[in-house]
C-alpha cells in the first residue's frame, strides 16, 4: 500500500504520522519543500523523498506525484493531517484517483459560509455570516447586529488576517481594504471549547477529546495573551452529543476533525469552525499523554484498513499547553521552572516561527490527574516578572 504524505518534516509532529504508517507496513512516500538526506532522522521512516522546493505550486507538485506513481504504482492515501496542504491534497485525490476528501466537498467545509448549512443540518446555532466583498452588504449587517463585528478570512483557520471592528470609522477601513474573500459575523464574547477526535473508514468516532482555551486564538495572535489551553477529562454537559451530530453533519470520513465553539455554559454552545485534520502545535502528543496511547498508530492503522473496533481508551489526565514569548520576562526562569513543575512537565518544545504568534516562542506541555494542578502550573509558566 502507497501513502503519500506531503510536507513529512514539518511541522515536527509529522514525522510521528510517518512513523506510525511504517509500522503498519505502509510504503510511506514523501514530497516536501525542505532538503532531507536519506541518513538523517527524518527521512528514516520514508521509502522514498521528493525533494520539491516548488511544491506550493500544484503544476510542480502533481509532476512529482506522477513520478512516484510511474515508478512505486498507484496511491491508496495522501495526507499531511495540515491546514496548509488541505486544498492540493483534494486536487491531488481528484486528479490521480486517490480515496478521500475531494475538492468539492472541501470547498463547503472549510468556508465559513459554506459550513454554515452544514452546522444547520447539525442543528448547532452558527453566527450570521455575510460575504464583506459588499460595502453596502456589510453597512446594512452592521446596522443589525450592532458592534463589535469580526472579519475573517472564508476559508483558513488559526485567526489568521482576522480582526475586530467596534465602531463605524473601523468598519468604513474594513470596507475600503476591500477584503473579497473575508466573511463578517458578529464578535461573540464567550470562552471556547473544542471537541476534537478521529473517526474511521466509516465515519464512526473511535477517539474523542476536548479542549478549553484561556482566550481566543485573535486575542492571542495579537500578543495580547501568552495563551494556554487545556484538555478535560469529563466532558461538558451535552457536548458529546452535539459533536457527534457535527461529525455526522460533517461527514468526517477516516481523518482527525477539530471543532471548535463558544461554550455558554448551561449546556449551550456556537459553532465557531470545523477543521478537517488534528488540533495545532503539540496537541496530538497531548492527546498521547492523557490517555497513555499513540493516536499517531490508531490512524495509521485506520489509513492502513485495519479493525480498529475494539480500541479502548481513557482519559487518565489532564494535559496544557501553555506557552511563553520570547519578548517577555517571566518570574521563573527555565531551570527554575522545570523544578518548580517536576513531574508534572511532561515535554517542552521550541515552537516553529510559522505557529509562534498563536502559541508562543517555547510551549510547556503539562499532565496532572487534577485540573487545578495543572491550572497551577500554567500560572507557574507564565507569571510576569516583578
Amino acid at each position: 500500500m502507497n501513502v503519500l504524505f506531503l510536507s513529512p518534516a514539518f511541522p515536527p509532529t509529522a514525522a510521528e504520522f510517518c512513523r506510525a504508517l511504517a509500522e503498519q507496513g505502509v510504503r510511506v512516500l514523501g514530497i516536501g519543500d525542505e532538503p532531507m538526506p536519506a541518513d538523517s532522522a527524518k527521512a528514516r521512516f520514508l521509502h522514498h523523498y521528493v525533494y520539491e522546493p516548488r511544491m506550493g505550486e500544484y503544476e510542480a507538485l502533481r509532476v512529482a506525484v506522477r513520478s512516484l506513481i510511474d515508478r512505486y504504482g498507484p496511491i491508496a492515501r495522501v495526507d499531511s493531517n495540515g491546514e496548509h496542504w488541505l486544498v492540493a491534497e483534494a486536487k491531488l485525490r481528484d486528479e490521480f484517483g486517490i480515496v478521500g476528501l475531494t475538492s468539492e466537498s472541501l470547498a463547503q467545509q472549510r468556508s465559513k459560509l459554506g459550513m454554515a448549512a452544514l452546522f444547520e443540518r447539525a442543528n448547532i446555532p452558527y453566527p450570521p455570516t455575510i460575504s464583506a466583498a459588499e460595502g453596502s452588504d456589510v453597512r446594512a449587517f452592521a446596522k443589525e447586529h450592532g458592534y463589535p463585528l469580526v472579519f475573517k478570512p472564508d476559508a483558513g483557520s488559526g485567526a489568521r488576517d482576522t480582526f475586530r471592528v467596534n465602531n463605524d470609522a473601523g468598519l468604513e477601513d474594513a470596507i475600503g481594504r476591500q477584503l473579497w474573500s473575508h466573511v463578517v459575523q458578529p464578535f461573540i464574547d464567550a470562552p471556547l471549547i473544542t471537541y476534537d477526535g478521529l473517526t474511521d473508514r466509516e465515519g464512526r468516532i473511535v477517539f474523542a477529546t476536548s479542549h478549553e482555551y484561556d482566550t481566543g486564538i485573535m486575542q492571542v495572535r495579537e500578543k495580547a495573551a501568552d495563551g494556554y489551553y487545556y484538555s478535560l477529562r469529563e466532558l461538558p454537559p451535552g457536548l458529546e452529543e452535539l459533536g457527534r451530530r457535527a461529525v455526522t453533519a460533517f461527514d468526517v470520513r477516516e481523518r482527525f476533525f477539530h471543532l471548535e465553539l463558544f461554550n455558554h455554559g448551561s449546556g449551550k454552545y456556537t459553532g465557531l469552525e470545523m477543521n478537517l485534520r488534528p488540533p495545532g502545535g503539540f496537541t496530538t502528543d497531548m492527546m498521547n499523554a492523557a490517555c497513555d496511547i499513540d493516536v499517531y498508530q490508531l490512524w495509521a492503522q485506520i489509513i492502513a484498513g485495519r479493525d480498529v473496533s475494539g480500541f479502548r481508551y481513557e482519559r487518565r489526565f489532564h494535559t496544557a499547553h501553555a506557552g511563553r514569548r520570547a519578548e517577555r520576562r517571566y518570574r521563573l526562569s527555565d531551570a527554575q521552572l522545570r523544578a518548580e513543575l517536576g513531574a508534572a512537565l511532561f515535554a517542552e518544545h521550541g515552537v516553529p516561527a510559522a505557529f509562534a504568534d498563536t502559541m508562543g516562542d517555547v510551549a510547556y506541555l503539562l499532565r496532572h490527574a487534577d485540573l487545578q494542578a495543572v491550572l497551577r502550573g500554567i500560572r507557574l509558566v507564565q507569571s510576569p516578572a516583578a
